[in-house]
């Protein structure tokens, strides 16, 4: 156990923690007075005597999964509740097999095992999830990439509404006891997510290792991926939002100014050269007046790109004293206006307001952008898009398999003056499987690969 113990601190210390001596016989004296049978207790045991810094629960939790794991074999809690390996060996490879998952099953056996308080199908369930979704070995990519394909295949931003409905219908609650119910799902949600970001990284961890690559450092939190974001990381870019916003803003007030000069005005600077004896000591400029556009934002908040779209729309409705009329819109298979939401909470709009506003959701929860667009031409087009109208449109554009809705796409593009695309996904996947990019990007005056909040913000600065 002493040996795991060392092994897992000189781990810590490259990824960049500072373990001392002292703290890893602290943190050996401490396991002497626990159960190391729970593994979560183990965790929280070596977190407080190891780690000081706040904020670096995700990467102690990669390491503390990567190095405390069965050997042989992925173990299921029910069957074998041991958390410690057992030699050197024990972060290869699997040897058994874990079937794969039947389209959409996962997600209603994740929602029982919530709803059931099953701590250890959850485990189960998140390791078959990377099994089946993940696509770690098929194809290339990080760790960001692979817990997006994970999150993609699987609806987590919607059961914690699902949950909600069954408990109500269930009829058997009271109003303070829904309320701590939704907290422990939400908590449980957070926990599942946890544990698909570290079997992922570990699996990753130990193909970098058989190929001796370095693993990259850490990257600052306006660069990383919004699409895969842990709680950790989603609380240092949200920290890291204000300071940006006020950046955003200034650099756009600099450039309505630079661009405010306008053209030379002949008339007054000769009647001010008098003065100097006809001497055209200073030029007097015809001042523009900087268009103010109206927008209308539309966004996608299904699935895993819905805290994507709540970065936009945070963005966008923080800069309405450079903006004329902001007007928000959210969709996943049917389409609301929300604009409201960010009248009285501009910098703190949960992803949940938004989803749970009566007609984002529609048939199936399930993201159908044909439907969107032909319910936003039918029931808003008249009323949110002007000639001068600049559109800024919001997602992966992952139809599932259904109608595009391209014919009303155009209709809507035509009408406004500017319409962008804002696409998280690599470019390189745009049009693979169920994407429907390659349909909407000749309507639009621009499409952008936005996967990072830097890039968000600096994409947004060029827009308005």
């Amino acid at each position: 156990m002493l040996d795991v113990l060392v092994t897992f601190a000189e781990q810590l210390r490259e990824e960049g923690f500072d373990v001392s001596a002292s703290e890893l016989i602290d943190a050996s004296r401490a396991l002497c007075l626990i159960d190391v049978a729970d593994k979560a207790l183990v965790r929280d045991v070596l977190r407080s005597t190891m780690v000081k810094e706040p904020d670096t629960a995700r990467r102690f939790d990669a390491v503390f999964d990567r190095v405390f794991r069965v050997s042989g074999q992925r173990p299921t809690p029910a069957t074998d509740p041991t958390p410690f390996p057992s030699g050197p060996g024990s972060v290869g490879s699997p040897t058994t097999t874990v079937p794969p998952a039947r389209p959409g099953s996962l997600d209603d056996e994740v929602l029982a095992a919530l709803l059931e308080r099953d701590t250890d199908a959850l485990v189960a369930l998140a390791i078959q999830a990377v099994d089946s979704f993940s696509g770690i070995g098929a194809a290339e990519g990080t760790e960001r990439y692979f817990l997006h394909r994970v999150l993609r295949a699987m609806d987590l931003s919607r059961m914690l509404t699902a949950a909600m409905q069954q408990l109500r219908r269930d009829d058997s609650l009271d109003d303070l006891e829904l309320m701590l119910r939704r907290n422990e799902i939400a908590q449980g949600l957070e926990e599942f997510r946890r544990r698909l970001a570290s079997e992922i990284a570990a699996r990753v961890h130990e193909r970098l290792d058989d190929a001796g690559i370095d693993i990259p450092e850490r990257t600052a939190p306006e660069d990383l991926d919004l699409l895969e974001l842990s709680r950790a990381e989603y609380e240092q870019v949200r920290l890291a939002l204000q300071p940006l916003l006020r950046k955003l803003a200034s650099k756009i007030g600099r450039k309505r100014r630079r661009r405010s000069s306008g053209r030379l005005d002949m008339r007054r600077t000769v009647r001010r050269s008098l003065q100097t004896g006809g001497v055209p000591l200073e030029v007097v400029m015809r001042r523009k007046h900087p268009h103010k556009p109206e927008v209308v934002v539309l966004c996608d908040v299904s699935g895993s790109v819905a805290e994507f779209a709540q970065f936009t729309f945070t963005i966008v409705n923080a800069l309405h004293d450079e903006l004329r009329n902001v007007r928000s819109y959210a969709f996943v298979d049917g389409v609301a206006e929300v604009s409201d939401v960010f009248v009285d909470a501009r910098y703190e709009v949960a992803v949940s307001r938004l989803v749970e506003r009566r007609g984002v959701v529609g048939l199936d929860g399930h993201s159908d952008y044909g439907a969107v667009f032909d319910r936003f031409h039918r029931l808003h087009l008249d009323d949110a898009i002007g000639s001068g109208t600049t559109l800024i449109v919001t997602g992966d554009a992952r139809g599932n398999y259904r109608a595009a809705g391209r014919d009303d796409f155009e209709r809507i593009a035509a009408r406004a003056r500017r319409v962008y695309w804002l696409n998280p996904e690599p470019e390189q996947l745009w049009g693979e499987d169920d994407s429907l990019m390659h349909e909407y990007r000749h309507a639009c005056t621009n499409v952008f690969e936005v996967r990072t909040l830097g890039q968000l913000a600096d994409v947004i600065a060029e827009l308005v």
